[in-house]
């Protein structure tokens, strides 16, 4: 009876000497590591400067969750895949988010409002900036208005909200929208209705349309000559037109 435990001791022992030897001779060195997922230059030298100050064991003892933590981390991306090709590379996949919209001066978002911080600078993008609300919260706003505004061919180009919770709206071709605080769908609505009756068509260029009334808005038209009419027959002018009343309190 001892001498069977003996053997069955020393077989297994010789058992996992081989499997000690096995691994260690599968177990080689990292020598390769490849980016994939289409990144970008800037983006293929953030993960590389990431990795090399990595500590890499080979590559079946390495840990590839700390690695992707690791890279996760960065901020630019929101899954990140490593995968083992025995016997010495590694594959780090990317799983970008595209960003939509800039914050701020340096970050970006997501479509969901999920703040980005990309190496790559995205300069044709929408600026969204906001003094109380979320990245979440201004992401919604952007969104309902602009597809409101596609249904007259406006593009959104800036989205700003004051530190009093007032909202501009800026558009492609350099005019701007004052909303608000409150009621920023009903005004949005009615500067649409507005514009497609007695501004898609003016010939002169508006600097901005004031919405913050309780019916009706207010236009002031960029100065092209010296001459031009004063700003307060133009005020009055668009007013004339919308059947302007006075802001609510508040704004």
């Amino acid at each position: 009876m001892i001498v069977k435990r003996l053997i069955f001791a020393l077989l297994a022992i010789g058992g996992l000497v081989l499997v000690y030897a096995a691994w260690a001779a599968l177990d080689r060195p990292i020598q390769t590591i490849v980016v994939s997922g289409e990144p970008t230059e800037a983006e293929r030298r953030r993960v590389e400067e990431s990795m090399a100050s990595a500590e890499l064991a080979g590559i079946l003892s390495t840990n590839l969750d700390a690695i992707e933590e690791r890279l996760r981390k960065m901020g630019w991306t929101r899954n990140v895949t490593v995968r083992r090709h025995w016997p010495d590379r590694l594959e780090i996949r990317l799983h970008k988010v595209v960003p939509v919209a800039r914050w701020g001066d340096h970050d970006y978002l997501a479509a969901n409002g999920e703040p980005l911080q990309l190496p790559d600078h995205y300069a044709d993008l929408p600026s969204l900036s906001a003094s109380i609300s979320t990245p979440q919260q201004t992401m919604e706003v952007y969104r309902l208005l602009q597809l409101f505004a596609s249904r007259q061919s406006l593009r959104i180009t800036r989205l700003a909200e004051s530190p009093q919770g007032e909202w501009q709206v800026g558009f492609a071709g350099g005019m701007n929208l004052r909303l608000g605080a409150r009621d920023v769908n009903e005004r949005m609505s009615r500067f649409l209705r507005a514009y497609a009756v007695a501004l898609k068509d003016q010939p002169r260029r508006i600097d901005y349309v004031d919405a913050r009334y309780t019916s009706g808005i207010a236009v002031r038209f960029k100065l092209q000559r010296e001459n031009e009419e004063s700003l307060a027959g133009q005020m009055g002018l668009a007013a004339g037109l919308l059947g302007v009343q006075p802001k609510n309190n508040g704004s």
